[in-house]
């Protein structure tokens, strides 16, 4: 059987191909104690919020600056490996680049998105699974 480990706030980590049977609750439980400062009135915004959260953790927690010192890096390499020559920092952060960074923001903020994995087996199975969470928290109640 196939194995695909994934981490969600509040320290949850689960195998997508077999999860375990007590999931909803585990997820009940990371949102209950991520929301139990929030007034029951603006709950809704905490669904968001950990929605939001889960996609963070899906997407491997990177910071921003993380992933732009790595495209970064992949423009400097891929400059000396095509043409043996090591560009300007003004090619670099040109409105392109800028462009793609925000590009790169974008789709890696999406519920649907590929999470890191080129594999469509596996950012299928991570869409369901997510699909899953949305429906517990959406359906949370106190």
């Amino acid at each position: 059987m196939r194995s695909y480990m994934v981490k969600f706030p509040i320290g949850i980590e689960v195998d997508i191909f077999d999860l375990p049977e007590d999931f909803e609750e585990q997820i009940k439980e990371s949102f209950k104690g991520y929301t139990e400062e929030t007034a029951k009135e603006y709950r809704y915004c905490d669904k968001l919020g950990y929605i939001d959260c889960c996609i963070k953790h899906l997407n491997g927690e990177k910071h921003s600056d993380d992933i732009v010192n790595q495209m970064v890096e992949g423009r400097i390499l891929y400059e000396w490996r095509e043409n043996g020559e090591i560009i300007d920092e003004d090619d670099i952060y040109c409105f392109e680049f800028m462009e793609a960074c925000y590009d790169r923001g974008k789709e890696d903020a999406r519920l649907y998105a590929h999470f890191g994995s080129d594999d469509h087996h596996i950012y299928d199975q991570i869409q369901k699974v997510l699909v899953k969470v949305i429906t517990i928290v959406m359906n949370y109640e106190d």
